[in-house]
């Protein structure tokens, strides 16, 4: 008898078992891309866990699921590199940290600059990056052609690359309001407590339409920073293979014409 019901339990414990591991390796396929190349890492590689930021149109949460133009683009990737990919949104210090200290985990959408060059291994460049400074409309009058920032209140993301390229443009520190998202940085601009804000034309249409806000009460008052790209940002610690496997997928895709189609069609939806 005891035998029996050790058998029947095993045998239940299996049949859960195959059914768990299909179900976790097409969560790298949620994006729907066939793949490019029929070719596959001989050996498995470890499965990644992918940390981004609330920040449409690049990385944000709809109908449950993470999405946006990086996102598909990275698990586009992870089918086409053979590699089950877990995203998970999160504030963007703690998705930064998280993949500096963690094999195997990334964070994106990554600007590349000089000061971050050491902390991981870059895969990309995925987007080019052009950011603009974005002035309160009852201020853009008198200030439209002034490029003089350090009489303005800035709210910023904390850690973002926004935030250095500001005070490199000569912002002072005090001048900083820091908040720990791209959501509470606009609202910071919108209900007054700070003049401006830091994004990309296509980050700012998003954000506004999404919070109901007409375009014109944000106006772009000049360009920022175009330095580095925008790149999938890997742990230095992660399997190696990764890396290679990633870079190279990336590389198939972007010849085969993907990045760009997913680019304009998240240029030309609706927010």
């Amino acid at each position: 008898m005891h035998r029996i019901r050790r058998s029947a339990v095993l045998g239940i414990l299996l049949a859960l078992c195959t059914v768990v591991v299909p179900i976790a390796r097409a969560g790298a396929a949620e994006s729907g891309a066939a793949a490019v190349s029929g070719t596959r890492p001989s050996a498995a590689l470890p499965a990644l866990t992918a940390y981004t930021e609330e920040w449409p149109p690049y990385n944000y949460l709809a109908h449950g699921q993470v999405t946006g133009i990086s996102t598909e683009v990275l698990k586009a990737v992870c089918v086409e590199a053979g590699v089950v990919c877990g995203f998970e949104l999160v504030p963007w210090v703690r998705a930064y940290k998280s993949a500096q200290h963690t094999a195997n985990t990334l964070v994106y959408t990554t600007a590349r600059r000089a000061d971050r060059e050491h902390d991981f291994i870059w895969i990309g460049p995925v987007l080019p990056r052009s950011t603009w400074v974005f002035l309160r409309d009852d201020l853009a009058a008198a200030d439209r052609r002034n490029r003089d920032l350090s009489g303005l209140r800035f709210a910023v993301v904390r850690g973002e690359a926004a935030e250095a390229d500001l005070l490199a443009a000569g912002v002072a520190e005090k001048n900083l309001a820091v908040e720990a998202s791209n959501d509470s940085a606009l609202r910071m601009v919108l209900h007054g407590y700070a003049d401006a804000v830091v994004d990309t034309e296509l980050g700012m249409r998003w954000n506004l339409k999404q919070m109901h806000v007409a375009p014109e009460r944000l106006v772009p008052l000049f360009k920022l920073s175009e330095e580095g790209a925008y790149y999938f940002a890997l742990n230095k610690q992660s399997d190696p293979r990764l890396a290679e496997q990633l870079q190279a997928a990336l590389e198939r895709l972007r010849k085969a014409g993907l990045i760009d189609k997913l680019s304009r069609e998240f240029q030309a939806a609706r927010p």
